[in-house]
Formats: structure tokens, sequence, C-alpha cells
């Protein structure tokens, strides 16, 4: 998988990437402080899921075990340089989001009760004329929400305690209770609880990293030795293996990078669908909602970065899997050993919400293929799969989950270049109704 990732994946996102955000103007940086803006304006208007919500989904689903553990999983394989490339991949692919965002609402359509939903599912069928393209997608994206959002979240909770903690039953009640309540819950109460949920533990997090940082500031410019280092490979010159430390470096964070922030998979054009307009010109609204969906991926970016900058000062054992790593590392941080039970918390949090996420993304695959009523058969099963997650081992999780990334992102990046001219007549300054 890590072959793909940097043979395929990697030139496909980069040269995507690049093209776009090169016809855009750099839209990640000369946009971001208008999507800021877009995210903070509320209107009466916006009933049900608003542009702030939109972005906390994306932000939630993101925030799982592909920030903390994954980050951990990408500095054990690809070293300390793998920071820096998962930075890369998350900043200059944001462009993606855009782009997924701003195609997903102009193709959306209304479904009854007068909700308005779309996706790549639905521009891949109206867009490309491709319906079987687009059934292949969905397929891929129910595959990646029993994987990545579900199987992979609870494998990661429960390691978190260790393998042979007997409490299991109780752990798994924490994910399915919660989970069942939001998702039967409709997407008013899904809305407001990712809404309140990921910015207040996305903000603790980040405030809990940098004081660990503080703490171990002695080791704070070896560490930044080490990253940036380790993402050129200077030091693996000397030994003669800079092909495969760089390569290694660089296929880890662009691997994890993926994960952890999901670009170019094209949920945030499920997102930001979902959205109430409170313009009368359905193309602007589309242009807004795609620069919006920049500031999700760019903030993912940056707390994956303090986390393993944190991870590369604490300096714990490398060779244990993700989580322990995570969990070593704030007790060293805080000089404790019991940081475990913040590391816990934190970990549950973000699975709760990823795994919410993830199956209100996969929801929309049903309402595509005119299924709704299969809707309520794929929440019980949502729950129903939360046990098998604790009794898998933890790297079977990780490999199916990179499966069904690399289907919805091969699927979804191809259809957008191909619906390129959408996309630069939606986001040129001198725009016509499309």
């Amino acid at each position: 998988m890590d072959t793909f990732a940097l043979s395929v994946a990697a030139p496909l996102l980069l040269l995507v990437s690049v093209y776009f955000s090169w016809k855009i103007r750099w839209p990640q940086f000369t946009k971001f402080r208008e999507g800021l803006h877009y995210i903070v304006s509320r209107t009466d208007k916006e009933k049900k899921m608003s542009s702030f919500a939109a972005v906390a989904t994306i932000i939630g689903g993101n925030l799982g075990t592909g920030t903390i553990v994954g980050t951990a999983i990408a500095v054990s394989t690809g070293g300390p340089g793998a920071i820096i490339w998962m930075m890369v991949i998350a900043i200059l692919c944001s462009v993606i989001k855009l782009c997924c965002s701003s195609l997903g609402v102009l193709f959306d359509e209304e479904q009854n009760g007068g909700r308005r939903i779309g996706g790549p599912m639905f521009y891949i069928s109206k867009g490309l004329h491709s319906k079987i393209l687009a059934i292949i997608y969905s397929i891929f994206l129910v595959g990646a929400a029993i994987t990545v959002g579900n199987l992979v979240q609870v494998n990661s909770f429960v390691t978190s305690f260790g393998k042979d903690f007997q409490y299991k039953w109780i752990l798994i009640a924490m994910l399915a209770i919660p989970v069942a309540f939001i998702l039967f819950g409709g997407l008013k109460r899904f809305a407001k609880f990712m809404s309140c949920i990921v910015p207040i533990m996305g903000v603790i997090y980040m405030i809990a990293c940098v004081i660990g940082i503080f703490n171990l500031r002695s080791n704070f410019p070896n560490a930044i030795k080490q990253i940036i280092l380790g993402a050129v490979g200077i030091n693996s010159i000397v030994g003669g293996t800079f092909g495969f430390i760089l390569s290694n470096a660089i296929s880890s964070g662009i691997r994890r990078g993926l994960f952890a922030t999901d670009i170019g998979l094209g949920l945030a054009g499920i997102a930001h669908s979902n959205v109430d307009s409170h313009v009368d010109d359905s193309a602007l609204h589309a242009k807004q909602q795609g620069i919006v969906a920049l500031i999700a991926p760019i903030f993912v970016a940056g707390i994956c970065a303090v986390t393993g900058t944190l991870i590369v000062c604490a300096e714990p054992n490398m060779l244990l899997d993700g989580s322990k790593i995570c969990t070593s590392t704030f007790n060293k941080a805080f000089g404790t050993e019991h940081a475990e039970i913040f590391v816990q918390t934190i970990v549950y949090c973000f699975a709760l919400t990823t795994i919410l996420a993830w199956a209100w993304f996969a929801e929309h695959s049903f309402y595509f293929v005119r299924k709704g009523r299969l809707c309520t058969l794929f929440k019980i099963a949502t729950v129903l799969i939360i046990p098998i997650g604790v009794l898998m081992d933890s790297k079977l999780p990780w490999k199916l989950a990179d499966f069904f990334v690399d289907g919805l992102l091969l699927t979804n990046v191809v259809s957008i270049f191909l619906l390129r001219k959408h996309v630069l007549q939606l986001m040129s300054p001198n725009k016509q109704k499309i």
C-alpha cells in the first residue's frame, strides 16, 4: 500500500493540486481569510446545517486515530521527516477539498422534505454522466465508513487500554450507545453535536500538546533538526540509505496525511452540500462553500504537526503500536504514568466523532441509489460492527482502510479533474452563473 501512496497517490494528488492551485491563484493562501469569514457569518436561513457545522463535521471525521495514532505511525515508519510531508500534502492538496465542495453543491439534488444533498456520487453521475462509476464510488464510501470510520477507531481506542483489558464490553457500550443515540436523532442533532464537541476537544488537545512541548523544551531544537533533516534525507547520505529513508518518509507522510485529512476522498463535497444557502445564486453558494472547505485540512494538518513534534521531543519507544507511542509520549511530556487517561479520553472523543461522521457520509450513498430506506439498516449495522473492531488484530483494520481510501481517492480525484471547467468557472472572478 505504501508503494501505491508513493507511485500513484502522491503524483496524482500533487499534479492535480498544483494544476488547480495555479489556475485558481493559490486559494490555500489567498482565500483562507475569506473562508473564515463565511464560517463565522450565520443567518436565520441556516435551519439545520451551517458552514461551521459542515467544517466541524469534516474535522470531526478527521480528528480520529488518523490524527493521533496515524501521526505516531507516520513517525515510527517514516521517521521524523514524515511530519513535514504530512503538512505539505495537507496544505498543497487542500485545494482538492475546494473542488469537491464546490462541485458537490453545484450538482446537488433536492430530496423529500426540501433537504439538498450532494457529493462525488452526484457530480460523477450528473457531471460525467457515469452512474456506474458513481455507484463504484458509493461502494468504496460504505466500505471506508466500516473500516476507516469504525473498525480503525474502535480498535485504536480499545488498544490504548491494553490488549488484556478485562472490561472491553464497557468500552464497546461507551461507543455504541452515543453513536446510536446521535445517528438516530436526525441531521439537526448530529450537526449540533459535531459543532459542539469537535471545537472543544480540538482546542483542549492542542493546548495539551503545546504544554507538553514546553515541558520538553530542552529537546525541542534537536527535534526540529530531526524533522527537517529527515524530510530531505540529509542524514541518510552518509549511510548510503538516502533513497530508502527519503521514500519511506514521503510515503508514510503522504499516507497518514491522506488518512488524517481525507484529502481527495470527496467527503467535503457531501458535508457542504447539506449547508443551508443564504444567497439566491446557486453558483455563488457553491463557490463560497468551496472556499470554506479549505479550512478543515489546514486546521487538521496543524494538529498533526504539533502531535508529531511532541512525539519526536518525547522520544518514545517506536517499536510500540501507535496508541502506545502516544501514551508513552504524554507520560514523558507530563512526567507521570497516568497521562494515558488523557490520551484515552481524547482518543475516545475523536473515535466517537469519526464513527458518526463517516456513517453520516455513507448514508448519502443510499440516498444516491434511491435506497434511503436502507439507511436505518445501515445505522443499525454501524452500531453492531463496533464490537468487531475490538477483536481484530491492530494492523488488519488499517490495511482494509487503506484499500478503500485508495479506491475513493482514485475515483474522486480523476473525476474532479475531468470536471475542471466547472470548478474554474465557479472560481473565476468574472464567473457567470452556471
